[in-house]
């Protein structure tokens, strides 16, 4: 068994009432400190993949589950609910390009403009 602050404890229960609705509503009873001394990782790192949770690995999500005590399906039905809620932010930061692009918008082809 992992050694495990009891902070993780509140976690199943408030996902069982309602209160944690989307993988970051985990940070509101544990810390980020304690979440990235388990990760094994700095807590500006982590701060940074909260931003953009496409960034976090299979595998953290999976510890981060251990941890908490949620099965595999549970932390994944929270990732996707956090990713939902995010996504138009998520994909302006992953493709800002896409957005300044003066023909990114323009669905024309070149040869339909000539014609």
């Amino acid at each position: 068994m992992i050694k495990r602050d009891e902070r993780y404890e509140f976690v199943r229960p408030m996902l069982e009432i309602g209160k944690i609705k989307t993988f970051l509503d985990i940070f509101k009873f544990v810390p980020k400190t304690i979440v990235a001394a388990d990760l094994g990782t700095k807590v500006d790192r982590l701060t940074k993949l909260m931003r953009r949770i496409d960034k976090f690995t299979l595998g953290d999500f999976l510890t981060i589950a251990r941890y908490c005590d949620l099965s595999v399906h549970e932390i994944l039905v929270l990732v996707e609910a956090e990713y939902e809620q995010n996504k138009e932010r998520i994909k302006k930061a992953a493709f800002p390009f896409e957005q300044d692009s003066p023909g990114a918008t323009d669905k024309t082809s070149k040869s339909e403009k000539s014609s």
